[in-house]
């Protein structure tokens, strides 16, 4: 494969975050949520257009069950969301805690009230581009791309939910692939 240098430039660097979390599903709007609402000024940096991963963009039709068939076992952010979407959706019986149909309209509005509720800033459209490292086997920064072109931000704390853990890989974690083709 030919390799091209890209010639040196500079970009913009915002360093005002104290958090910044990569992937805006469940748990990344978990993560922001209540890093935010911990008094973090956190940034969550979202691929798409919207918030909810699988169950928005993915349409997956259902919520996996939140019960042991006793008592609903998923609590704080998640059990919020869940009796939010069963709120949205008033043809299900309240009680409905296994196999909750989603309504990915619904949850879209859910998440982007929870998380700027919460005060974390979003930022759509952005992918995460590359991690500059810190020397000392950590994440020093980011790299985001978008409409703005490459930029960078900073953080004390990285949280990667990507679903395929881009930023920890890029940062230099330890992984394993299964079997010789992935």
């Amino acid at each position: 494969m030919k390799t091209a240098e890209l010639k040196s430039r500079t970009v913009e660097l915002d360093d005002s975050w104290d958090v910044v979390v990569a992937g805006g599903g469940p748990a990344g709007c978990a993560a922001a949520i209540a890093s935010a609402r911990e008094g973090m000024r956190t940034l969550l940096v979202e691929a798409t257009g919207v918030l909810g991963g699988m169950g928005t963009s993915g349409l997956v039709p259902a919520w996996c069950p939140f019960t042991d068939h006793e008592k609903i076992i998923y609590r704080g952010i998640a059990e919020k969301v869940l009796r939010a979407t069963i709120h949205a959706m008033p043809h299900l019986p309240a009680d409905r805690y296994d196999w909750t149909p989603i309504d990915p309209e619904a949850l879209k509005r859910i998440y982007d009230e929870m998380v700027t509720d919460s005060g974390a800033t979003l930022l759509f459209n952005t992918m995460v581009a590359g991690v500059e490292k810190d020397g000392c086997g950590g994440a020093d920064s980011l790299v985001l791309c978008n409409k703005k072109g490459l930029t960078m931000v900073k953080a004390g704390v990285y949280v990667d939910c990507t679903g395929d853990a881009d930023v920890a890989v890029w940062a230099g974690s330890a992984y394993e692939k299964g079997g010789e083709d992935g």
